[in-house]
């Protein structure tokens, strides 16, 4: 899904640039991938973690984190970034 589907568009992004490989993983039972990449937005470099997921039926999720790059590791913004992951239900499942 995000190495065909999201990331050739993720390319046009300014200063795109990805961080390591794609990982596969599961998100609340679902078969899932997480991509992080780099770009810049509004004369800041950011940092994005992106998890995607499929529920089958044709529809999916991209659950996406944003912050200053140089915020990337700050405890804060890791607590934040697993509350969004560990409380988002898809709605309609």
């Amino acid at each position: 899904m995000w190495r065909d589907d999201v990331e050739p568009g993720l390319r046009q992004l300014a200063g795109f640039r990805r961080v390591g490989e794609i990982r596969a993983t599961t998100y609340q039972g679902y078969r899932a991938a997480d991509m992080e990449w780099l770009s810049d937005a509004y004369g800041t470099r950011v940092r994005t973690f992106g998890r995607g997921f499929l529920l089958g039926g044709h529809r999916g999720f991209s659950l996406r984190w944003t912050t200053p790059a140089a915020d990337w590791d700050r405890a804060a913004n890791e607590r934040a970034l697993a509350t969004a992951l560990r409380t988002f239900r898809p709605g309609g499942t």
